[in-house]
């Protein structure tokens, strides 16, 4: 491997670290700052200039390397990360970002619900210079399946909670009524706000409402589309 494909495969390894703080960091306060999604940007700038000057080391020339294709890359298991041009990075970025710009405003504009924040939008744009159109739209399609596959999982574990929660005071309840006065458990308040606290919490949480960290799922996707 030579030493501009490692400094390739250091700089790949760099995106996925910032991905994974960007993602704690979207969990926890449900945004997406933007000193981070500007570091990516920089770090994709400061890599071509690189790819740039190793270039001219070897006799290619500083543009040729700087706007080429990037070298490609092997990672454990034998999977190979195939390098995008400069123009296929920008075209990357461009279509992603502002795609998503437009749909999410189109969306927003019908429904009157907040789609994908601009946080996202801003990262999916930044990893569409690494990423170019097509890896991109991998990318994209792959955090959203994983996201709607989480929701619907959550879904289902509350629903089945829920119902165990409400059979085991159902049957408290039974036993402590007085034979067949039909006197409500106390227990029933307790349920009931139990209930609203978990409808309370998916609504905040919920896909649609825009209020779901996405970053996790694009970092997830970022991977996937590394290796595809």
């Amino acid at each position: 491997m030579t030493y501009v494909s490692v400094i390739t495969l250091v700089t790949y390894a760099l995106v996925l670290g910032l991905l994974a703080v960007v993602s704690v960091i979207d969990v926890r306060s449900r945004r997406v700052p933007n000193v981070l999604a500007g570091a990516l940007g920089l770090l994709w700038l400061a890599w071509r200039v690189v790819l740039g000057f190793a270039g001219a080391h070897m006799g290619l020339g500083f543009r040729a390397e700087f706007l080429g294709p990037a070298p490609d890359v092997l990672v454990p298991p034998g999977l190979e990360i195939g390098g995008i041009s400069f123009a296929s990075g920008i075209l990357g970025a461009v279509v992603l970002g502002g795609g998503l710009l437009v749909l999410t405003t189109f969306y927003e504009l019908v429904r009157r619900k907040e789609a994908f924040g601009g946080g996202d939008i801003k990262l999916m744009a930044v990893l569409g210079l690494f990423l170019g159109l097509e890896r991109g739209v991998i990318c994209l399609l792959t955090a959203c399946v994983l996201s709607v596959a989480y929701v619907f999982g959550r879904e289902i574990g509350r629903r089945v909670m829920g119902r165990r929660r409400h059979d085991r005071n159902t049957g408290a309840s039974g036993s402590a009524d007085h034979a067949g006065t039909g006197v409500p458990s106390v227990s029933e308040p307790f349920l009931s706000g139990a209930i609203r606290e978990v409808a309370t919490e998916h609504d905040r949480d919920s896909l649609l409402a825009g209020t779901m960290p996405f970053a996790p799922f694009i970092a997830l996707g970022t991977l996937v589309a590394f290796v595809a």
